[in-house]
């Protein structure tokens, strides 16, 4: 019951809201150029079904080639940081300095180095779903009972059985949190690089439409991006569910 409770409230509370704006723009006559209302945007949505699926799938491919690569160089980069303290106390600050520089003061650099093609927004992607794959990861990879790998050295086991054997399966329930914190920056990551410089994308559609004017469309765009980062999210939340069942279980007992 709390678990199907805990699904419901938050759909519930949502609707909430939408009723709420919907009523709040027809009662108080909202001007769509300053507010549409749910409708408005679900019309403007229906209006053009192939050009937002176009651009729904340009950011989507983004998203997904970007994260991917964050996840397979964060998971390399944590890897290297937990087995070398030299490398770690080498890199680990760099790292974090890179964090301060806002991204979006980085893609036009980025687009003047490699062209305003795919290639400066999926290393815009990367950047920003970068960080949290390593901080996570490390986390986890260091994270392990120091009597359990004493015991492992104590039979012989080689490095790489103790990093497969013990490390990384203690690491998987931080790995992916860092997924889904990665995936979210990852939309986020995506409308900063198409804001730069795109003629496709989700975050091309809305400073277009912004530029013209059209709040309906920039309404539309944003639920449009709404909508994918929480299908995401949630898919990463049930890749989670399926590949580390053991930290759910224990997540429950402890509850």
């Amino acid at each position: 019951m709390p678990r199907a409770l805990d699904r419901i409230l938050p759909i519930a509370f949502f609707l909430l809201v939408l009723a709420a704006w919907q009523v709040s723009c027809n009662v108080f006559a909202v001007p769509d150029f300053l507010l549409p209302s749910p409708i408005a945007i679900a019309k403007k949505i229906a209006e053009l079904p192939e050009r937002m699926l176009l651009h729904t799938l340009t950011t989507l491919r983004e998203v997904l080639i970007g994260f991917a690569a964050a996840c397979i160089g964060g998971i390399v980069l944590a890897s290297l940081t937990a087995h070398s303290r030299l490398f770690g106390r080498t890199v680990f600050p760099m790292l974090v300095m890179s964090q301060t520089i806002p991204t979006i003061a980085i893609a036009p650099i980025l687009v003047i180095w490699f062209g305003p093609g795919d290639a400066a927004r999926l290393i815009v992607v990367f950047l920003i779903a970068f960080f949290p794959m390593v901080v996570n990861t490390t986390a986890g990879l260091l994270r392990v009972n120091e009597e359990l790998i004493d015991l492992a050295r104590g039979l012989n086991a080689s490095r790489w059985k103790i990093y497969t054997k013990i490390r990384m399966p203690n690491a998987l329930p931080h790995i992916f949190t860092g997924m889904r914190i990665s995936i979210a920056l990852s939309v986020i990551g995506a409308v900063v690089a198409e804001f730069v410089a795109a003629e496709q994308g989700l975050g091309y559609l809305i400073f277009s439409a912004n530029t013209n004017l059209d709040t309906k469309l920039v309404f539309a765009g944003v639920v449009l991006l709404a909508v994918m980062g929480i299908i995401l999210f949630q898919l990463v939340r049930l890749a989670q569910q399926f590949a580390v069942p053991w930290a759910r279980e224990s997540a429950a007992t402890e509850a």
